[in-house]
């Protein structure tokens, strides 16, 4: 009885250390990320990891190599790179990349088979997830994927609404980069009544 009191202090211990571990990994993640995508124009990660040229592919598999892989890194980082629009074929080989060449893996198989395995390793896993990332994006896989919910679509909602009255916005969006350089910002939504 008290062997199956320990394994379940054990097991609790190591839950509550896996959570908070975890938890606080994916919060520093999702924040750098954030930053970053403050720091760093859309415009600029799009000509970076553009689908067209194969630098994109060779930087998002040398991102992908150097993030530790788990989903509290890599998910993070996939959505940044999603929603900043960059390739997808680079994104898809980010996402591939990130499990197979992550840092402890590489360290792991270095000790273990040498240098020569692990370079032939590496190669080969890069090699495969950047040609399995042109060809989906070749096929248009693109179109899988589901665009995220913004919350700007109501940026411009009043906090006030008169009983009867809704409010239908008109073409530009408040939130648009054109909306953005009105010296005097005025609301851009019609009342329909």
């Amino acid at each position: 009885m008290s062997s199956w009191l320990a394994m379940l202090q054990d097991a609790a211990e190591m839950f509550v250390f896996l959570a908070v571990e975890l938890s606080l990994l994916f919060i520093v993640i999702s924040a750098g990320v954030s930053l970053i995508r403050q720091k760093v124009p859309d415009h600029k990660i799009q000509q970076m990891m553009g689908a067209r040229k194969g630098r994109g592919y060779l930087l998002a598999a040398l991102l992908g190599a150097v993030t530790p892989f788990c989903s509290c890194s890599t998910i993070p980082m996939l959505r940044g790179l999603l929603s900043a629009k960059a390739g997808f074929g680079p994104t898809l080989t980010f996402l591939f990349v990130s499990p197979l060449l992550n840092p402890i893996i590489v360290g792991l198989m270095w000790m273990t088979f040498g240098w020569k395995v692990t370079l032939l390793y590496a190669i080969i896993a890069a090699g495969v997830s950047v040609l399995a990332s042109i060809i989906l994006d070749s096929l248009g896989f693109e179109r899988h994927i589901i665009a995220s919910k913004s919350s700007s679509a109501n940026c411009c909602a009043p906090a006030k609404t008169s009983p009867g009255t809704t409010y239908t916005p008109i073409k530009v969006s408040c939130c648009s980069p054109a909306a953005k350089a009105i010296e005097n910002p005025v609301v851009v939504m019609t009342p329909t009544y």
